[in-house]
This record gives C-alpha cells, sequence and structure tokens, in this order.
C-alpha cells in the first residue's frame, strides 16, 4: 500500500491534516488579536485579561458541571437515541441548576472578585453582566460535545474557525474604542457569539435532533455523568484557579508586569495547543470511548503516538527556532525577555502531548482513583516547585516548574497503567 494512501486512510492523519489547516487559519486570527492587546494594555492588561478568561473556564466548567467528556464517550458508544435523548435533558437540566448557584454568587460577590482578579472596581459590573453570560457556557460545550462525538471533525474546525473570528473581530473593536474595559466586554459576549453560531448550525442540521426536548433528571444518567464530572472538576476547574492563583502569587513576589510576561508565555503555548486539544477530543476520546472487543491500550497508543509525536516534535522545534520573531510578532519588544523561557514551555508541551494520551485513556474509561492520583500529584509538583523555585530563578522557575510536572506526571500515568500496557504487549509476543 503507498504512503498516501496510507494516509487518506488513516482517520488521525484526516483529523491531524483538517484540524492543523483550520488551526493555523485560528491561529492567524489570534496572532491580530494578540498584538492589539499586547500594543494597546501591555503586560499588566494582559495579566488582568489572561486573569477574567481564567475565570471564564473556571465558570464554564461548572456551568456544564463538567459533563463534556462523558457526553463525547457516550455519543461515541451508544447507539439507543432515546437514551442519549434522555442524558442531554437530563444534563441541560443541570446545567440551568448550576448555572443559577453561580449566577447568584457572582452577583453577591461580584466586587471581591473583581478585586482578586486586579480588575478595576468600577468594572465591577463586568462581573455582574458574567452572571447572565453563564447558560451560554455549559450549552455551547454540551453542542460541541455531541460533534465531537460524532466526530465531525471538520464541522468542529470550521465553527470553531468562525467563533474565532467573529470573537478577535469583536475585541479589536471595542479594545480600540474602550480601552481595557472593552476588551473585558469582548469576553463575555464571545460567550454568546459562540453559543448562537453553534445554535444555529444545530438547528439547521440533523444534528438539532440531539438537542433539548424537555427538563428532565434521570438519575440512571446522573450516575453515569458524575465520574467525568468529578474529573473536569478537578481538572479544568483546579487548572484555572491555579493559574490565577500563580498569576497573583508572582505579582506579590515580583510585579504585574512579569505576571504578564508568564501569561504571555502560556498565551502562545495556548494558541499552538489548541490544535493539539482538538486532536484528543475529536479521536483519541472517541477512540478510547468505543466498546469494541479489538482495543487494546499499547497498540492504539502506540499508533496515535507514532503518527502525533513526530509532527509535534517538528513543530515544537520550529516555535524554539523562530521564538524571538514570535513574540515580536504576538507581542511587542516588550515582552522579548520571555523568549528565554521557550526552551521550559516547550519541554514541558511535548512531555504534556505524550502524558495526553494516556491521561485521556483514564476519562475514557473512567479510572477515577487514578486520574484523582495524576492531578493531585501535578498540581502539587507545580505550586510546590514554583514556590522553590521563583525567588532563585523568577518566572523562568515557575515555567521550569511546569516542565518538570509534566515529565512527572508521565513517569507516573504509565506507573499506574503498566499492567494494561505489559499484558497487552506480553500477549503480542507470546
Amino acid at each position: 500500500m503507498s504512503i498516501q494512501k496510507k494516509i487518506t486512510q488513516n482517520v488521525l492523519f484526516r483529523v491531524i491534516g483538517y484540524t492543523g489547516s483550520t488551526g493555523i487559519l485560528r491561529l492567524g486570527v489570534g496572532l491580530v488579536a494578540q498584538k492589539v492587546i499586547a500594543v494597546f494594555l501591555g503586560a499588566s492588561g494582559l495579566a488582568i485579561l489572561a486573569n477574567l478568561r481564567n475565570l471564564i473556564e473556571i465558570l464554564t466548567s461548572f456551568s456544564s458541571v463538567g459533563a463534556q467528556n462523558g457526553i463525547i464517550a457516550e455519543t461515541a458508544s451508544s447507539q439507543n437515541k432515546q437514551a442519549f435523548r434522555l442524558l442531554i435533558n437530563t444534563t441541560i437540566t443541570m446545567f440551568l441548576g448550576a448555572s443559577i448557584l453561580l449566577a447568584i454568587l457572582l452577583l453577591w460577590q461580584h466586587e471581591w472578585i473583581a478585586m482578586q482578579l486586579y480588575i478595576d472596581a468600577t468594572y465591577g459590573v463586568i462581573i455582574q453582566a458574567l452572571a447572565f453570560t453563564i447558560p451560554f457556557m455549559g450549552l455551547t460545550l454540551l453542542m460541541e460535545a455531541v460533534l465531537s462525538g460524532k466526530k465531525a471533525f471538520k464541522t468542529v474546525s470550521n465553527l470553531q474557525l468562525v467563533s474565532a473570528i467573529s470573537s478577535a473581530f469583536l475585541m479589536i473593536m471595542l479594545l480600540y474604542y474602550y480601552g481595557i474595559k472593552g476588551a473585558l466586554c469582548a469576553l463575555l459576549l464571545r460567550t454568546v457569539f459562540t453559543f448562537i453560531i453553534y445554535f444555529i448550525y444545530f438547528k439547521l442540521t440533523d444534528y438539532g435532533e440531539y438537542f433539548f426536548s424537555g427538563f428532565r433528571l434521570d438519575f440512571s444518567k446522573i450516575k453515569f455523568l458524575l465520574p467525568y464530572i468529578f474529573m473536569a472538576f478537578v481538572s479544568v476547574g483546579f487548572v484555572h484557579a491555579i493559574n490565577i492563583g500563580l498569576r497573583s502569587f508572582i505579582t506579590s513576589k515580583i510585579d504585574l508586569q512579569s505576571a504578564g510576561l508568564w501569561t504571555a508565555m502560556n498565551a502562545i503555548s495556548s494558541n499552538y495547543f489548541v490544535f493539539i486539544t482538538a486532536i484528543f477530543s475529536l479521536y483519541v476520546l472517541p477512540r478510547f470511548s468505543e466498546k469494541t472487543i479489538s482495543f487494546n491500550l499499547f497498540d492504539e497508543s502506540k499508533k496515535i503516538l507514532k503518527t502525533l509525536v513526530p509532527i509535534i516534535t517538528l513543530g515544537l522545534l520550529g516555535v524554539y527556532v523562530f521564538r524571538e520573531f514570535i513574540t515580536k510578532l504576538l507581542f511587542s519588544t516588550d515582552f522579548t525577555a520571555i523568549t528565554s523561557l521557550f526552551k521550559w514551555q516547550l519541554v514541558a508541551d511535548w512531555f504534556r502531548v505524550i502524558f495526553l494520551v494516556f491521561g485521556y485513556y483514564l476519562v475514557a474509561k473512567k479510572e477515577l482513583m487514578k486520574y484523582f492520583i495524576v492531578e493531585l500529584f501535578s498540581f502539587s509538583m507545580l505550586i510546590g516547585l514554583s514556590y522553590c523555585w521563583i525567588d532563585s530563578f523568577g518566572i523562568e522557575g515557575v515555567v521550569m516548574a511546569s516542565a518538570v510536572r509534566y515529565v512527572g506526571c508521565l513517569i507516573l500515568v504509565v506507573f499506574l497503567l503498566r499492567k494494561k500496557l505489559t499484558r497487552t504487549y506480553g500477549s503480542r509476543m507470546d
């Protein structure tokens, strides 16, 4: 079989190819918006925007009750439309309850929350307005999860691209006319715009049949979702809370400018990691969730790593070679200090990719205890090493901590899955 034919028949290659092409377009759009933010607001403004973005991600995780991965897994494996529709209705009912509770909390404590995010008290109304966007966050995640479970990677990539373009345009316009207040408002409106884009697509296609048909709570469906809910709360909620905490820690230890530089390094990583995350959501998680007798972890992870790692390695080497150009292109000359951070960030991201292959297996198979062990280890390593190294190495110490963290996480997850990996490998050798 020719190499070209192998590539065209390999689903993972097709996912990488399409998400990569749309990802490049999204990256280009992101570059423009990032540049405008850096020029107009500087490092300190970038840090404040990142704080609000982290808060939105936390609210998105809690408003969706962490059910996204569960919906992806069930969509990939379910053959019963009625049972699946009941799962969707149960999930949306839970979304509504969680959204009301979160909205009350935001309206009650908006001034305190604004202060914790280093947002001027006069902008407290933005935190109040955020309360009314919460339901849109969870519903958007739900629709994207259904599409991901159906392996509609082209659709998801296209919708994400349209959302990125509209969000970037909104950010640039409001930032230009209203400064940081406009930028903060743009982050809020982005959630509403993205929901509208996904909702219109669902209503115009056959996917509408998977959507809402009435409020209902089915406890068997809640029980099915609980492991995913716990994993998402620990993973997504804590990750963004820790990012806010580390940004505050850097500000108190050094200054807000340094927190902005660390945020800028994270922003560069996030830009290219969007493409990598899409591969895991659109291929790896649905594949690991399929209920097939022929599946074995060793073969599947080996196939994924053989395809993914060479591409990722070349991409990360390219980022390192052009790190100064990328920094100036994305930000301004005020951000050139982050070029020394690239080596540690790229090492962290390389090991993170390999770790996530096995990490997503824990999610797909609902290995709750093992997942919590890995996440607790991960957060402890990041916080502990950052605390130890920031005095000696500054913000570089925080990025170094991230690199060591993912090396440790990879070793730990392989150790936890050693029986599944060695048993599979041994059976193949017999």
